[in-house]
Formats: C-alpha cells, structure tokens, sequence
C-alpha cells in the first residue's frame, strides 16, 4: 500500500505549499501511470465471470445504461439511435458477451469490443470496423453516472431538460468549473429564467427564478437537503446557501411549478446544488483513484487547491473524501472613467470545505449512498466579519428491482447552519437553523393496451427547521421558532401516439410554533403562537410530440408558500437599540396561479452527420396572491415595521429560451430572458432592514460560441453577458427608487485535454476590465470585479 500513503502525503503538502505541489502531480499525470496494465489485466479475467442478470424489456438506450451501471462495462454507439427499440430480456447466469448478445438481439444492432472495458454497438447494416470509420459514422460514448438522479421533480444531465415538459435546467462540473471558473453567480446568471442576488460578502449565493427570491420562494438545497438559514440585516436576509463550488458535480434549476420533493412548499422553483460522488472521482473500469484540481487567479483570486480521492471493492462498496481550500483577497473593480479601480474588502474570503461518501450495493437492486458536506467560510460585511459554518448530512436509499411498478428513492437529511459574527460592534451575535426532512417517491409504469401507456410517480415528503439566534429581544434576527412542513405529491402522465397528459398535484400542510415578542410599555411580553394550515395545489400538462425531436406543452398549475419563521416573529434588528419592529402571527401563506407554454427541440444530424440542436422556450404567466413584504403600520403615533400580506394580485409574466448548436468542432449557444413583474418592496428595502428590492433586470442576454481542435482535445470559446438596466433603492433608505444602467461583459476560457489524467483551461472574466455595478447587488457603492485571469488544471489517476 505505499502508493496511497504518497498521495496523502502529497495532498497534505498541497496546502503548505500549492506550486511545489502542483509540479509534483503534474508529472505523474503525464507520465505512463503503471497501476493501469494492471488494472487491465484484472478487468480482462472479469469479462469471462458469470454473473446473474435479470433486465427486462425496454427502450435500448435505457437497457445500456442499467447494464453498463451493473457491469462497469463502458458502451459505445451509433449516435442515431432510431426510436422505439426495444432490447430483448437479459436473465440468468452469464458472462459480459453473453448478455450482450441476449440484449441485442432482434434490435438491428450487434457488438464489437475495442479492449477489456468497453464495446461498441454497430449496425447490422456496417459490415466491419473498417467500413464504419470510412463511412464517418458519429460514436457517442455513453458516459454511466450512477449517482447524477437529481431531487424528484429536477433532472440531471445534458438531454434531460429538453426531453422534460416543465422549465428545467442542468449544469454540469465541465461547464460550472472551467467555462465559468468555478462562479456560482455568473453560472447561474447565464441559465434562462435564473438569476442571484449577490451579498455584500464573498459567502453564499442566493437564487432568484423569475423574479421569485428569498423566504423559501425558490427551494434551495445541496444533495436534496433544504438550506433555510436567513440573517436579518446586512446582507441577503431571504437566505442564502452557502456551498463549495469547486465540491459540486452539477446543479439542477427548476422553474415555476415543479412535481415530486422539489416543489413542496416552494412557490417559484428549485436548485439543487449537486456534490462530487464515487463515480466523479473514480475512472470507469478501476477501483481506486482520485481527483484534484488546482487553480490560481489574479486580482486576489490567489491558489484554490482540491483533492479527492475513492476506491470501490467487488462488492459495490464505495467510499470517497475530498477537500478544499481557498483564501481569498480582496479584489478590484473595473477601471472607471477616471482610471479609478475600487477595492472591495467585502469579497474576501477564507474557505475550508470537505466532503465524505460511503456507498453500498452499486449497480444492484438495492443501493444506499451516505454523505457528508462541511463548510467553514469567513467573511465580512460592511467591515463586520462573519463566520459561516453548514454541515450538512444525507442519506439516499434507491431500490430498483426488475418490477415496472417499483422504483423507490428515499431521501432524509439533516443540516446545521449558523451564521456568527466573530467581531467588531455586533461581536457574538447568531443566527442558527438546525434543518431536517425525508422524502420518499416511487415510479410506476404500464401499458394500458397496446396503444395507452401510464406512468405514475407518487409520494410524500416532511420538513422541519429549528432557527435561534440566541438574543434577547432587540438585539439579534430572526427570532426563534419552528416550522414543519408535509406533503403528499402525485403526477400521472397517460400517453396516447403523439399525445401525452399529465394531472398531478401537491397537498401542502404546515405547522408554524413560536414566541411572538411584544413590547408593552417597558415590559417585554412573551406570547406562544401556533399556527398550521393546508392547500391542495393541483397541476395539469398537456403535451404534443408531433415531429421526432420536437415537443409542444402546455401547463395550469398552483403552487403555495407558507409564511417563514423569519417573516412571522422577527422582532428586531442586530443593534443595542431594538428597532421600531413587531412580529406578525397572523401571515398568510404566499400563493401563484398561472399558464406555462412551452417547446423542446432535441434533434441530431440537423445541419451534419452527427451533430445536435437542443432549444427550450418557455413563456409563462402567474398572478401571486398574499405577496409577503415588508411594510409599516402606527403604534401609538410611532411608526413601526413587520412583515406584512399585500392585497390584491401580483402579476408576473416573461419568456425564456435556451438554444444551443454543437457540431463537434463548432459550438454556439444564446440565453434570453424577460421577465416583467409589478413586485412590490417594502420598507427598508436596502438590506439594512427587513425587506429587498427585486430590482431583476429588464432582460438578460448571453451569447455563448467556440471551437474544438487536435480531435476535439482543444477548446477555445468565449461569451457575452448583456444585462438590463434594474431599479435600486436611493441611497441611503429610499424609499424612492433609481435607476441603474445596463452593462455589457465579455468573457473567454480554453481547455485542453492532454489524456484522461490531465486537463489544463484558463478563464478570463471581464477582458475589458469594465467597472459596472451588479444587479441585484445588496451595496450601491461597491462595483463587480475586474478583469480576473483564473487558470489550472484538473487531474484524475
């Protein structure tokens, strides 16, 4: 075993001294790694082992990815699958080949097998190898990730959100760490429909769908566990989620109303933000390896080093670690008119995180995958510094026997986060929200003739959160108190030829507990509140495939949002002096009605053999009844704040597209967004208070295009971010309102991949080191960062 012991020590040295560290990987990476004509030699007396499989009859395309899922076995094939093949029964004891060949048969297709880890599908019309190559046609390998099935309701991967009839996005690792360099904001900014607001310190992100922001109006979660942490004053008071980026293996987005465990109690959406697992670290066919990557930038950017490392044993037991380090300075804005380049103390940071996964039962019947996440961030806000500390704990359970009627996913989750300020004036203060929940969602499908299929998926769902922030009245936000949320969720989806309609619903039901602090004279009065209601939100989809690859839809939904403890027992603001506050027992619940119509594209060999169009358009249309703000009311000729319902119904309403052209050599891509909404802000709406302005942008735009080279080993593209003016609060508490001009950035980034062991890529945000002002940026005065030249690579052994 002293090859494992050297990796530990060198990732040990890694945080001591990152360049010495970097040199050191770097050379065994490109050099022959001699584990690997071992590793072969292995899997080569595997292939000839009798196994017991049991796959039932269904699309090709689904049967490849349960067998490579059980086999470990990489597939390659003709990337024109033709609709409605069916694979044949795989059942009984037999080696690789022969499941094969039971798998294959009567579908137009047999195998080759290229070396001891991987085949190739062929068509019976190629006669050979040979005459493949001649003939150009396109090989798609199907890459086999086990542990990418996203929270109920949300879908994973490159194909999915346009093979979906709801307004869903996925980000992959590749896009996220090297096209956006790791930048949560500017990944999510470029996503149709989605957008942030951005603290005035360099933790956490906030998402925003459609206008929607904050209290739970958009379902924030890492690896399905909610995060609900909000801290009042100073910052992003609807909440944030405070998570590595450089730990994440993708990142789901759903808009509007959403089915299954996502939608519960979320009125305008979902993301979920996804770690690396077993399969992220480890490269398919062996059993052990790991993963690093290193990056350092410019303008404070400074060396974000990661290493991870997994083995799995025969058995299916898998087990993984990865840490992360960043510190970060302080960066500049961009060069202003008068040559002028502000520094912004707020941004820095100090990032310690690290993760942990066992897994059993891979590629069988029964899987259990268990996960930690920890993350300690330091930061400041306005001068004033802050820890952050999440630590988050799940466990998934999946049982998927060959049964059309089972497909059973449970998920429970418990999650601690806190917020401290470690100095300065509110030194001490908290904010804490101990979080937990399980859900559990079966599918079901079945042909009801030979021309009706169904196909049900069903389940429920708990939540339930602790917040304290350990004050006296006064002194310290939120408040403290309880909440429990439960649901029961259904969708059935009967498809008829071209046609497909789906009814679903969510029942909703809440329970709110806690002390509502009230102030009489100079005595201060407790007083237990316990609240609880229930909505039944129905949704239905009608959807028409009328071309091979083209997709109409159309959708009516309700969704619901029941009022936070934040909102309802806030009692004051972090000061000595208790704001003029009060709580708010007596909140309704915030509900959406609307109309979706949308389109999915998904076609190949479009304008090329083997090529691809993806495009997704969506316009939708809500009106949001009890939109919670806050607002101001007289208490005995003394003006006093709290968390108040709006009358009357606020409209929301926009259109989104997603298109994307890639031809192997060529890519291009455009984003477009508009939403149009009459929210309305509340009192103290600059971040200092209770309330935020939702100054969304008129429009965001991003064009996306590059090119690949050297048998697609070399990328080089680059992209535009056009965004649109948005309304600010007039410095220094409004109420009036201003506007803020639009601003124009330019990005580029390239990549090259040397083997399988070792990617390079750089990425320059902002080339024309242009000074603008975020939107949706809690401090007027401070400016988005400069031109930041951020470069690394990324290495797997």
């Amino acid at each position: 075993m002293p090859l494992p012991v050297k990796r530990v020590k060198y990732a040990r040295s890694m945080i001591l001294r990152p360049h010495l560290w970097v040199c050191s990987v770097a050379i065994i990476a490109l050099s022959p790694f001699p584990a690997y004509a071992q590793n072969r030699e292995t899997s080569t007396v595997s292939l000839g082992m009798r196994r017991d499989f049991s796959l039932a009859s269904q699309p090709l395309s689904s049967t490849i990815v349960r067998f490579s899922a059980q086999t470990g076995i990489n597939i390659l094939a003709d990337g024109a699958f033709a609709a409605g093949i069916q694979s044949s029964p795989v059942k009984g004891s037999l080696t690789v080949e022969e499941a094969l060949s039971q798998m294959l048969r009567g579908t137009g297709y047999f195998y080759q097998r290229n070396d001891p880890r991987s085949f190739t599908l062929v068509r019976q019309s190629t006669t050979n190898t040979d005459q493949a190559t001649d003939a150009g046609v396109q090989l798609d390998v199907i890459t086999i990730q086990t542990g990418n099935r996203s929270v109920s309701g949300l879908v994973a991967g490159k194909n999915a959100p346009y093979q979906t009839t709801a307004a869903v996005t996925s980000v992959d690792a590749q896009t996220l760490g090297e096209k956006n360099a790791g930048n949560l904001d500017a990944a999510i900014r470029s996503s149709a429909g989605t957008f942030t607001r951005k603290a005035m310190s360099g933790a956490g992100v906030a998402v925003n769908i459609r206008g929607m922001e904050g209290y739970g109006r958009v379902n924030m979660m890492i690896d399905g566990a909610r995060q609900n942490i909000r801290v009042m004053g100073h910052g992003v008071s609807g909440g944030s989620a405070f998570i590595d980026s450089d730990l994440l293996a993708g990142l789901d987005m759903g808009r509007g109303s959403l089915s299954g465990a996502a939608g519960v109690g979320a009125l305008g959406g979902a993301a979920n933000f996804r770690t690396l697992g077993i399969d992220d670290v480890i490269l398919p066919g062996k059993s052990y390896g790991a993963l690093s990557t290193i990056k350092y930038g410019n303008n404070a950017y400074d060396w974000s080093t990661m290493a991870a490392a997994g083995m799995r044993a025969e058995n299916g037991t898998g087990i993984m670690g990865a840490f992360n380090r960043r510190d970060s300075g302080a960066p500049k804005g961009g060069e202003d008119d008068n040559g002028r380049r502000l520094t912004d103390r707020n941004q820095a940071e100090d990032l310690k995180s690290g993760l942990a996964k066992l897994e059993l039962g891979h590629g069988e019947d029964h899987k259990l995958l268990l996960g930690g996440i920890w993350y300690n961030n330091k930061s400041t806000i306005r001068g004033e510094p802050q820890d952050y500390l999440n630590h988050t704990y799940t466990a998934r359970y999946d049982y998927t026997p060959d049964n059309d009627l089972i497909d059973l996913t449970v998920n429970a989750y418990y999650n601690d986060a806190q917020v401290r300020f470690s100095g300065g004036k509110y030194a001490g203060q908290f904010t804490r929200d101990k979080g937990m929940g399980i859900d559990v969602t079966n599918r079901s499908h079945a042909d009801l003739s030979n021309d009706i299929a169904l196909k049900l998926t069903y389940g429920g769902a708990y939540y339930h959160d602790d917040v304290t922030n350990g004050q006296s009245w006064g002194r310290g936000g939120p408040g403290d108190g309880k909440i429990g949320i439960g649901s029961l969720f259904a969708d059935a989806t009967l498809s008829y030829g071209m046609f497909d309609l789906t009814a679903g619903f969510h029942y909703d039901t809440f329970r709110l507990q806690g002390d509502v602090v009230k102030k009489n004279d100079r005595q201060t009065v407790l007083e237990y509140a316990d609240r609880s209601d229930s909505h039944f939100n129905p949704r239905v989809t009608f959807a028409a495939t009328p071309v091979d690859g083209v997709q109409f839809y159309t959708t009516y939904a309700k969704t619901f949002r029941p009022p936070t403890i934040t909102e309802t027992f806030f009692p004051g603001a972090h000061s000595a002096t208790p704001n003029p506050t009060s709580p708010n027992p007596d909140l309704e619940g915030e509900s959406s009605k609307g109309w979706e119509f949308g389109m999915n594209v998904l076609k190949k060999d479009v304008l090329a053999p083997g090529d691809a169009l993806r495009m997704k358009a969506n316009y939708f249309n809500n009106d949001v009844e009890n939109y919670i703000t806050s607002g101001a009311y007289s208490m005995k000729n003394m003006p006093m704040l709290q968390f108040v319902n709006i009358t009357g119904k606020t409209r929301i309403k926009g259109f989104e597209l997603e298109t994307n052209y890639d031809s192997g050599f060529a890519f291009a891509g455009v984003t477009y967004s508009k939403t149009s909404t009459d929210l309305p802000y509340g009192m103290w709406s600059d971040g200092f208070g209770i309330g935020e302005l939702n100054g969304l942008p008129d429009y965001t735009v991003t064009i996306n295009a590059g090119f690949r080279a050297l048998d697609e080993k070399l990328t080089i593209g680059g992209q535009v971010r056009r965004i649109g003016k948005t309304k600010a609060v007039k410095p220094p508490m409004g109420p009036q309102l201003i506007d803020v001009e639009g601003y124009m950035l330019a990005d580029a980034y390239a990549s090259y991949k040397y083997n399988e062991n070792a990617t390079f890529f750089v990425n320059i945000e902002n080339i024309t080191n242009k000074a603008y002002k975020p939107a949706q940026f809690m401090d007027p005065q401070k400016f988005g960062r400069g031109r930041t030249v951020i470069g690394g690579m990324t290495l797997r052994f």
